[in-house]
């Protein structure tokens, strides 16, 4: 299981990338800073994240995907529980 960075990038398709977040990740994605990016716990790879968002094509808006190796910060404790918990139980297929 892996956990993903979103980070979007300006782009005339960027505001269709918060739906598709939502619709391929329902109950696996936690927004940062109010919709400024996103967590998301996967089973798959950063392509993989990339091509269902529709990042890959453009069709849903340019991002940054990066998959996370360690963590370690100050942060909301919600987010620290959200990353704990699906580190360790896993993501969406």
């Amino acid at each position: 299981m892996a956990i993903f960075a979103i980070i979007p990038q300006p782009n005339a398709n960027s505001a269709k990338l918060a739906g598709a977040v939502e619709a391929q990740f329902k109950d696996y994605n936690y927004p940062i800073d109010g919709g400024h990016g996103w967590l998301v716990a996967a089973k798959k790879t950063t392509k993989d994240v990339c091509d269902v968002l529709g990042v890959t094509d453009g069709s849903n808006g340019a991002a940054l995907v990066f998959e996370v190796a360690s963590y370690f910060g100050r942060a909301n404790p919600n987010v620290w529980s959200w990353i704990k918990l699906h580190w360790e139980t896993g993501g969406a297929s």
